[in-house]
């Protein structure tokens, strides 16, 4: 099964960007076929109807493609004011977006629908982003997405990684593996 894994940060030393750098090695092991991506390495603008009206930027038709590409997702978002970053609705805003006069994306949610999507989030305190999570799920679900159930929120993050980047707590590596293992059974039974 192939396994979409990003964070909603392109911060150097992002919690989130760690936790999704150690969710791509526990995924590995769980057998997915695994695309690890940076949303740093996409030329994005801030989305406006003006943007689009000009022109769809090349890296979102190419991230679409990836996206569409990948039948299960893992999203590790941060928590700023207590919600989800603007990245990630920017991110997801110019993935849900028509590109008019391109007959293979006219379909606004080709990228996202039927997505099986797992979240996680990772942040200094002790709720680990939890409320960014619950802010996210009714916008992947407007996408027309399947959100797992099962979700991870690794609190006090800050000493929760290893020099490696690795989970140093078992307990939170079955955490992510278990978010891991819903998504990519979810993704296999729909994708039949």
């Amino acid at each position: 099964m192939k396994l979409l894994v990003f964070a909603g940060s392109t911060r150097q030393k992002s919690f989130n960007r760690r936790l999704a750098h150690a969710t791509v090695a526990i995924a590995r092991e769980a057998g997915a076929d695994v695309t690890h991506i940076e949303l740093a390495d996409f030329d994005i603008p801030m989305y406006n109807a003006d943007l689009e009206a000009a022109g769809t930027p090349p890296d979102v038709i190419r991230l679409k493609q990836i996206m569409f590409e990948h039948p299960a997702w893992i999203i590790c978002t941060p928590e700023y004011n207590a919600s989800y970053p603007a990245l990630v609705k920017n991110t997801l805003d110019w993935v849900s977006s028509p590109v008019k006069g391109n007959p293979e994306w006219t379909d606004g949610f080709k990228s996202s629908r039927g997505k099986v999507v797992g979240v996680l989030s990772a942040s200094p305190g002790a709720l680990g982003g939890l409320r960014s999570q619950g802010h996210l799920a009714p916008l992947l679900i407007n996408l027309q997405c399947w959100l797992a159930p099962q979700n991870f929120a690794l609190g006090h993050a800050g000493d929760a990684f290893d020099e490696q980047g690795q989970l140093i707590s078992e307990a939170s590596r079955g955490r992510v593996r278990g978010v891991v293992d819903q998504v990519l059974w979810a993704a296999e039974r729909l994708a039949r």
